[in-house]
């Protein structure tokens, strides 16, 4: 191996290494809100199929609902909030 080669090895393996550290504490954040959702959603496998039917017929209502209304308002020009 070349003395070119092995430096474009070095600074390829300085580089992984670098986007790695850098990325650990995303990755670390990441697994505390997968697990948070996780404890957050685990109620869910407690419901019934019954209960599960109910909530999503109460939830098309509550689209359907928002959708109508959202499509009554009127539009706003570019520009305005």
């Amino acid at each position: 191996m070349t003395a070119g080669a092995w430096l474009r090895w070095c600074d390829r393996v300085g580089e992984a290494w670098n986007r790695h550290v850098r990325h650990r504490e995303l990755y670390r954040q990441l697994d505390l809100v997968r697990a948070e959702l996780t404890a957050r959603a685990a109620w869910v496998d407690q419901l019934s199929d019954e209960e599960i039917a109910e909530m999503l017929r109460g939830l098309t209502v509550c689209i359907d609902a928002v959708l109508e209304r959202g499509s009554d308002a009127p539009e706003r020009t570019e520009g305005r909030s």
